[in-house]
């Protein structure tokens, strides 16, 4: 797949030679209603609606009583501009190709869970998805496995995709592509997806023009990296990158070819056992694209891996810039590579150990605030994004922050 290149993860050490902003509005074909969801501090899981109840054109059920029993079904009987509602259940062995454009597809009464049970559509994953400007919300996929170990829950091949309150579960990839066009996710969860072989990731975004991430979670890639995006524009806000005690991930943000790059709100955590010590890493695979800069607010980076480095750029990226970010590491891992210090600029940086965060490897309940004696530390003598007006105190939840002070880091108060 053209801009899909098999390149490996590999590890990182202190002595390795290195290799590792802009706000942008959220796509348009993301709906409005997945900006809504968080603003009083309320877990996502409880609103019942999706996108299809907002959605325009002709409906199509789907599940046990309806026209169409499972989806691949409607996938060949659907047209464009439909909007599909499967009913919450599992659907096994069941896979789909959907070459029409401007699709809306959900669960509905919770989430339909696709299993592939060792089925593939096309020999490319569950679902392949070829058709523009296309949203799907609800639904989670789980399993899939193709003969070249690079089967995908969804495989993207069309030109505007929305991913919302999604799962993707023990994939080969959790979605594979586009290569063009822009694609959002938001609200969902990648887990454990990846072959093992340093190929395969939670999340692989070819050379789109946008990847655009809102409060999602990622965590336990195998060996491959949480998040592997060669977009164009690539902007991640409020979002868990995790490994945990076991996990095995390569980086947990991994942008190979640069670009514009934007981190706000977001907590990552770089698990002992993980395959590289690197937490981000930016342009280690070339840097085609005209603009190349890295732009990190309001984060915070905790790593139990010993030493390593929590940023590694490539010489050839224009700036970095780092606002009001804490990081937490074993063994004092700088926060960036020392050979593109010239083009970093840093303001309000906090550096502490791994150990002010008891509890930040703790996937069931990720604790981002620190103790007692670091919490002191955190407040800022000035407000240096206005525009920080969310944050993450778990995941999938957002919450409005309130009061003129700032501190350092994603959380601007305990959870």
């Amino acid at each position: 797949m053209s801009g899909l290149s098999r390149t490996p993860g590999k590890r990182v050490g202190v002595n390795s030679p290195p290799r590792v902003r802009i706000p942008l509005p959220p796509p348009a074909i993301v709906p409005t209603l997945s900006l809504l969801f968080v603003m009083a501090g309320i877990p996502t899981a409880s609103m019942a609606t999706t996108a299809c109840d907002t959605a325009t054109g002709p409906k199509r059920h789907v599940g046990p009583g309806q026209t169409y029993t499972k989806p691949s079904e409607v996938a060949a009987a659907a047209l464009s501009g439909d909007v599909i509602v499967i009913s919450a259940g599992d659907y096994v062995g069941d896979v789909a190709v959907w070459p029409q454009s401007n699709l809306t597809l959900c669960g509905a009464g919770g989430r339909a869970r696709l299993f592939a049970a060792g089925k593939n559509a096309a020999g490319k994953g569950l679902w392949v998805i070829q058709g523009a400007n296309v949203v799907v919300d609800s639904i989670e996929f789980h399993d899939a496995t193709v003969p070249d170990q690079n089967g995908a829950g969804i495989r993207a091949e069309g030109n505007g995709l929305a991913i919302v309150n999604a799962g993707f579960f023990d994939n080969e990839n959790g979605i594979l592509g586009p290569n063009a066009g822009e694609i959002s996710i938001t609200r969902s969860e990648f887990a454990r997806n990846g072959f093992g072989d340093g190929y395969t990731h939670n999340v692989y975004v070819g050379r789109a023009d946008r990847l655009t991430v809102s409060a999602s979670f990622f965590h336990e890639a195998r060996i491959g990296h949480n998040l592997k995006s060669r977009a164009r524009e690539t902007r991640i806000e409020n979002s868990y990158f995790m490994d945990g005690p076991d996990g095995t991930s390569s980086y947990l943000v991994d942008v190979p070819n640069g670009g514009i790059v934007y981190l706000r709100g977001n907590l990552l955590q770089k698990g002992a056992k993980a395959d590289n010590s690197t937490s981000l890493a930016f342009g280690e695979e070339g840097l085609p694209w005209p603009t190349n800069t890295l732009e990190m607010v309001h984060n915070t980076l905790v790593s139990h891996d010993a030493g390593g480095t929590f940023v590694t750029a490539a010489a050839g990226v224009q700036s970095i810039r780092l606002t009001a970010n804490v990081f937490a590491g074993t063994g004092s891992p700088p926060p960036y590579n020392a050979s593109v210090a010239a083009k970093v600029t840093e303001v309000g940086t906090l550096t502490s150990t791994a150990a002010s965060f008891g509890a930040a490897s703790n996937l069931a309940a990720p604790g981002f605030w620190p103790n007692a004696t670091l919490a002191a530390q955190l407040a800022l003598a000035m407000v240096p994004d206005p525009g920080y007006a969310v944050d993450a105190p778990q995941p999938f939840v957002l919450r409005r922050i309130g009061g003129s002070r700032r501190l350092v880091g994603a959380l601007q108060s305990a959870p």
